[in-house]
Order: structure tokens, then sequence, then C-alpha cells
């Protein structure tokens, strides 16, 4: 997984305003149904909010991205202060993007 690269997609999603911020928001947006098309978790989530994350992207088929990064430096990347236990990308391309980079180079999407 090349978690630079990922956290630089985030970054631009972020500057486009293309994200959801927080699990509460991340939540309602997955069960909209549409315009999510990854999120990511960091890797020091509550176990709560692991699962219920990890339930709704199984469930709606949503790509759940686990970066090598804590909540501090997801925050930090999407340009808030405070720490972020998930993020939901809504732009199409920079989700496959982010996909691309959280998996090996022979399983990427084209």
């Amino acid at each position: 997984m090349k978690t630079d690269k990922i956290l630089t997609y985030l970054g631009l999603a972020a500057a486009k305003r293309s994200v959801v911020l927080g699990t509460d928001l991340v939540l309602k947006e997955i069960r909209k149904g549409k315009g999510t098309w990854c999120v990511l978790l960091a890797s020091d989530a509550s176990q709560r909010t692991t699962k219920q994350i990890t339930d709704k992207c199984n469930f709606y088929e949503i790509p759940l991205i686990h970066p090598d990064c804590d909540m501090e430096a997801l925050g930090k990347r999407v340009g808030k202060a405070s720490p972020t236990a998930c993020v939901a990308v809504k732009d199409r391309s920079l989700a496959i993007q982010i996909i691309n980079n959280s998996k090996d180079e022979e399983s990427a999407i084209q």
C-alpha cells in the first residue's frame, strides 16, 4: 500500500470539497446509496467505529481503505485540526486513484 500517495489524493479531494468527514456524516452519506466512491478508515479508530463503517461499506459494496495512518494524520490531510476517524471520498476519479494505490499493481482498477 502506498500510504503517501493515498493521502496526497485524499488531500486533493479535500481541496475540491469532495469529502465527507466524521463517522456520523460518513454513515449518513453511505446510506444515501450514491455518490460515495470509497471510505478511508484511520488505523486507530475505535472498535465500534470500525465495525459500523465496515458493515455499512460491505452492505453497500463501497471500497473500504485502511491506510497506515492514525486519526491525527488523517485529520491533518483533509485540513482539520481535530482527529478524524473516517473520510468518505465523493470524487470518482480521485477515489479510483486511492483504490489503485491501496492494492497491488496486478489487481488495480482500470
